[in-house]
């Protein structure tokens, strides 16, 4: 901690990737002056907006349904457990569940699904890049969950950018700059992290067709503000800043 306290006080520049890590460092005594925060975004060039899949939507067979995705990494801090209890109170026969990626407690919620019986909950593998944005096509709603935890009130998932390009209204339940980012620009719904009422309040939020639309314009106009090159040129021009 030392050396890195050395490092920042030392330094001409420096880029952060979130509000709250630069109110850290000027908490620590760091003059806020020169920390600079570009936050990541999403490349425009790779994501676009297109129709649902028509071959992915019948292989999976969900035509009708409305899906709500979760694509990411199924570890401990993503809290997918309270997820499939949440999957396992739902009412609503049109609704499933895609949960997609790798990861530690791939293998322990797939049989927790099965345990519970789980027929609107689909497991799918790890895909490359190339070909994801066809599977987030399928989402009507993309969830992004993390545990309730302090420590995640600082981070923003990048996913919240590559589905709102993709104008996936999203479903979130993290706290923090996550939150405010989701609220500011009317991209979704944010509910409490692990809790079952206001998740379900959200998602049902959620399908309402005319709210829909309106949170479909916000995640375009977040789309917008974070783009990648926009972005670049802002670290171009942190960078011609130091002498």
């Amino acid at each position: 901690e030392a050396m890195e306290l050395h490092l920042y006080q030392s330094a001409k520049k420096i880029v952060v990737v979130t509000d709250a890590f630069k109110n850290y460092l000027q908490s620590k005594g760091i003059d806020g002056a020169k920390v600079e925060v570009i936050k990541n975004g999403v490349d425009l060039g790779r994501l676009r907006p297109k129709e649902k899949d028509p071959f992915l939507l019948n292989k999976y067979q969900l035509n009708g349904k409305f899906v709500v995705s979760y694509i990411g990494t199924h570890g401990m801090a993503h809290a997918l457990d309270f997820i499939l209890d949440c999957a396992a109170e739902e009412t609503n026969p049109s609704i499933h569940f895609i949960l997609q990626g790798d990861g530690a407690e791939k293998q322990n919620l797939i049989e927790k699904a099965k345990t519970l019986n789980l027929n609107n909950v689909t497991f799918l593998p790890f895909v490359s890049k190339a070909e994801i944005k066809n599977y987030i096509s399928l989402a009507d709603v993309a969830l992004v969950n993390l545990k309730r935890s302090d420590t995640f009130k600082s981070v923003i998932p990048s996913k919240i950018f590559e589905n709102a390009c993709m104008l996936k209204p999203i479903l979130l339940g993290v706290e923090g700059e996550s939150k405010e980012i989701i609220d500011n620009y009317h991209a979704g719904i944010t509910f409490t992290p692990e809790n079952k009422i206001s998740f379900h309040k959200a998602l049902n939020a959620l399908m309402n067709p005319i709210s829909y639309t309106k949170f479909q314009n916000g995640c375009k106009k977040l789309t917008e503000d974070f783009n990648r090159l926009k972005l670049a040129n802002d670290m171009l021009i942190t960078l011609k800043e130091i002498k």
